[in-house]
């Protein structure tokens, strides 16, 4: 006979456990570790004392950068120009059609 395989129910009871042991002794160990001394128990702080001194005049130099010149170069492009023409095909009956005149349009904005 083979055994019985365990249901996942179970297995997620014994991974459960298994963490609340692990959570449990850490928490043993940290309890029983000496505490670390506080500020106040370790000595004396030493009082803040100030001391103040008169200086002369400083100069003081920032070496500056010169911003470099700037330059806008600009492009005019004329208007693209639109040509229509009618093309009849080699050995098809010729008819007399008459084509758009070809229309040019420039603008220009300055």
């Amino acid at each position: 006979m083979s055994r019985p395989r365990p249901i996942t129910g179970s297995v997620t009871v014994a991974a459960i456990a298994g963490l609340a042991t692990g959570l449990l002794v850490a928490a043993l160990l940290v309890a029983g570790r000496e505490p670390r001394p506080r500020v106040q128990q370790v000595g004396t702080t030493p009082s803040p004392t100030t001391i103040s001194r008169s200086v002369g005049p400083v100069t003081v130099t920032v070496p500056g950068s010169v911003p470099e010149p700037l330059v806008v170069t600009r492009v005019s492009t004329p208007a693209p120009r639109t040509v229509t023409r009618t093309v009849t095909p080699p050995g098809s009956p010729s008819t007399s059609t008459v084509p758009p005149p070809a229309t040019t349009t420039e603008s220009r904005s300055d």
